[in-house]
């Protein structure tokens, strides 16, 4: 078992074969050894960990997950229906734990975190983007013209 450490103190016992999904913790531990001490996460909070670590429990013994080049080519087909309810949380939980398993390095979690974030936004305007993820529209009028005429020129 492998002793993890969120950044708000929280401890976690996972097994091996689910914490090696992780390239940092799989490197920190072939690099280090293995000891009784945590491998400290001062990037990722406990709530945010613990969905992490939900998420490499359930995959562990997924050869696609665990293929060191995964094709997860986002479609419906591929995104099983598991993942899409791990991923069924609120926009900042879903943002935290892409960010954590980019730190982390969970390469399918990242694509999968993507793969979410994409399928939103591909439904939604320019302006419900900006709402939506706090984003500042910091075009001037003249620069905003302007790609109306590029756009239009496009079509």
């Amino acid at each position: 078992m492998i002793r993890l450490e969120s950044n708000d103190g929280q401890q976690f016992l996972v097994d091996k074969a689910s914490a090696y999904i992780s390239d940092l913790v799989r490197n920190t531990v072939e690099d280090v050894g293995q000891t009784d001490e945590p491998i400290i996460l001062p990037n990722v909070r406990g709530m945010v960990l613990a969905k992490i670590i939900e998420y490499c429990t359930h995959h562990k013994d997924d050869a696609r997950i665990l293929s060191s080049t995964p094709d997860l080519v986002q479609s419906d087909s591929v995104v099983d229906a598991w993942d899409r309810r791990f991923m069924d949380v609120d926009d900042t939980l879903m943002l935290e734990i892409l960010s954590a398993a980019d730190y982390l390095s969970i390469e399918p979690l990242v694509e999968l975190g993507c793969t979410v974030i994409a399928k939103i936004i591909r439904s939604l305007s320019v302006d419900d983007i900006r709402q939506r993820y706090g984003i500042e529209d910091d075009f001037t009028d003249e620069q905003r013209i302007q790609i109306q005429k590029e756009l239009a020129q496009l079509q």
